[in-house]
């Protein structure tokens, strides 16, 4: 059984690293980026409330995380 969560969101991922979820890796499958987090569980609680909208996140964190994040997917084009 997997303890991985994966997803290509960026605003999802960026709102589970605010969350404090812990950021693996980031895999590449063509131009597509999967961010891989720690704690399946929590993540698939954290998603589902994202999803429908029941998630509150500092808006300047979210921000800032998003942009670290392009950084990082941007860095690894060839």
């Amino acid at each position: 059984m997997t303890t991985e969560y994966s997803t290509k969101d960026l605003g999802e991922a960026s709102t589970l690293i605010v969350k404090n979820i812990r950021l693996i890796r980031i895999d590449r499958e063509g131009r597509i980026c999967w961010f891989v987090f720690e704690n399946k569980k929590e993540c698939e609680k954290l998603s589902a409330d994202f999803f429908f909208g029941e998630l509150q996140v500092n808006a300047r964190s979210f921000y800032e995380t998003i942009t670290r994040l392009k950084h990082r997917i941007f860095s690894f084009q060839q």
